[in-house]
C-alpha cells in the first residue's frame, strides 16, 4: 500500500499550502520560514516511509483452551529501519479481544490477550502492520503474517450428581470388594488407599491396600447424538464433562460422535484430540447400534440434553452444578 498522510500530516501540509499561498498573494517572505520546514518534513518522512521494506511478523500463537478462557498472544516485529509500527491482529470469529499492539519494529516482545468466546476451530492473523515516521506525518500499511490455528474445546462443567451407573463403571461406585492385600505404592494411588500401619514396618516405602475387583480398568464409550431442535453447544458441554470426569478417574474412554469414531484410551493427549471432536460437533444422528454399544449417551433434542449412562436417564443440568449449568459452550 502507498504511503498516506495522517491527520497530522495533513494540517502540516495545510499550513505549508496556506503559508506558500499568503507569501505568494502578498509577499509576506516570513511566511517562508513556515513553509519551507513544513515543506521539508513532509517530503523527507515521506520518502523514509516510501523506503521501508516490508516488516516481518512472529507471532507466539495462544495454546488450546476451554470456551472462556483468556490467554495472551505474543508478536514481534522486526524491520529495516527502527521505526514505530502498529501491528492489528486479524482474530477469526468465536474469539475476542483488542488484538491492537503499538510497538517499535526492533524484535522486542509485545502482546495483547484473545478471549475464547466459542468453542471450534479459529484462527489468529495475518496481521496488518501500519509503519510510521519519526514526526507521524505518513503512514504505510502491509499485510504480512500467517494465520495461526487453533482450537477451542467446549466448556467443562463439575459434576454434582453423576449417575451411580456412571460412578461404578469408572471405578467410584460408593462399595468397594474384599481386601485382597497390599502393594506398593504407585503415583496416583489416592491417600485413602494408604495402609499406615503396614507402611510403618516398611521405613523406606508405602504401601497401599488392593481390594478384590482391582486389576481391571475401566472401559467406557460416550455416544454424542444431537437430533434437530437439539443445541449442539449444549451437547458438547455434557459430553466434554462427562469425558473429563471419566478420564480423571483414570478409566479408559472411547468417544462416537456423527462425524468422528476414537477408540477407548486415556491420557493427555486423547483428552485433547477427544476434546478436538467435541469442539466441532455440529447436528447428526448416530446409528441406532452406536447407541447401543455405548455405556453413556448423550443426547440434544428440542427438550434440552440427556444423559443416559444404562437404564438410567436424566437432564445434563441436573448433573451440573447450579451455578455452571446455563452456561454455553
Amino acid at each position: 500500500m502507498r504511503p498516506a498522510l495522517t491527520r497530522r500530516g495533513g494540517v502540516v501540509l495545510g499550513v505549508a499550502l496556506a503559508a506558500t499561498a499568503s507569501g505568494w498573494l502578498f509577499g509576506a517572505r516570513s511566511l517562508n520560514a513556515v513553509a519551507v520546514p513544513a515543506a521539508v518534513a513532509l517530503a523527507v518522512t515521506g520518502w523514509l516511509v516510501y523506503r521501508a521494506e516490508t516488516p516481518a511478523v512472529a507471532r507466539d500463537p495462544p495454546r488450546d483452551g476451554h470456551a472462556g478462557e483468556t490467554h495472551e498472544v505474543g508478536v514481534r516485529v522486526e524491520g529495516s529501519r527502527t521505526m514505530a509500527v502498529t501491528v492489528r491482529d486479524a482474530l477469526g470469529d468465536g474469539l475476542d479481544g483488542d488484538a491492537t499492539v503499538r510497538t517499535v519494529a526492533d524484535g522486542r516482545d509485545a502482546n495483547y490477550a484473545v478471549t475464547y468466546r466459542e468453542r471450534g476451530r479459529h484462527a489468529v492473523g495475518p496481521a496488518r502492520v501500519t509503519v510510521a515516521d519519526p514526526l507521524g506525518l505518513w503512514t504505510r500499511t502491509f499485510e504480512v503474517g500467517d494465520e495461526h490455528a487453533l482450537t477451542v474445546y467446549p466448556r467443562v462443567l463439575p459434576l454434582t450428581a453423576p449417575p451411580r451407573a456412571l460412578a461404578g463403571s469408572t471405578g467410584q461406585a460408593d462399595e468397594r470388594g474384599e481386601f485382597a492385600g497390599v502393594r506398593e505404592y504407585r503415583h496416583g494411588d489416592p491417600l485413602r488407599d494408604v495402609n499406615w500401619k503396614a507402611s510403618a514396618k516398611r521405613p523406606d516405602e508405602y504401601v497401599v491396600t488392593t481390594y478384590a475387583d482391582e486389576g481391571t480398568d475401566a472401559t467406557l464409550t460416550i455416544a454424542v447424538d444431537v437430533a434437530d431442535g437439539g443445541d449442539p453447544g449444549r451437547a458438547a458441554v455434557a459430553a466434554a464433562s462427562l469425558l473429563d470426569a471419566c478420564l480423571d478417574t483414570g478409566a479408559a474412554v472411547g468417544l462416537r460422535t456423527p462425524a468422528e469414531t476414537l477408540a477407548p484410551a486415556s491420557g493427555d493427549a486423547h483428552r485433547r484430540r477427544a476434546l478436538g471432536a467435541l469442539a466441532v460437533l455440529g447436528h447428526g444422528a448416530l446409528p441406532s447400534a452406536a447407541r447401543e454399544d455405548a455405556r453413556v449417551v448423550v443426547r440434544a433434542d428440542a427438550t434440552g440434553v440427556h444423559v443416559t449412562v444404562d437404564d438410567d436417564r436424566r437432564a445434563f443440568d441436573a448433573m451440573a452444578d447450579a451455578a455452571d449449568a446455563e452456561v454455553g459452550a
